[in-house]
């Protein structure tokens, strides 16, 4: 599986971390700063910063935990149409 959405794939996400990573790609291909994300995304920069750098939330947290639990996993793709 490709490793960044940018591509039009799936982009698996298990961690933190690799969310992170795929948050900052697509944000990166689609040209933006983390200010302009933040505004489309109605948010402070600094949840960002955090975002990308995969920080935990106790909501993330729980989403993967969850997730692993019920044997799933997370994918990032480009929204279609």
């Amino acid at each position: 599986m490709p490793t960044s959405p940018e591509a039009g794939q799936a982009t698996r996400v298990r961690s933190p971390a690799a969310l992170g990573r795929a948050i900052r790609a697509a944000r990166s291909q689609a040209g933006l700063t983390q200010a302009e994300l933040a505004e489309r995304a109605r948010a402070n920069r600094y949840a960002i910063v955090q975002l990308e750098a995969g920080h935990e939330t106790r909501a993330i947290e729980i989403l993967f935990d969850t997730l692993a639990a019920l044997d799933l996993e997370l994918s990032v793709r480009p929204r279609s149409g």
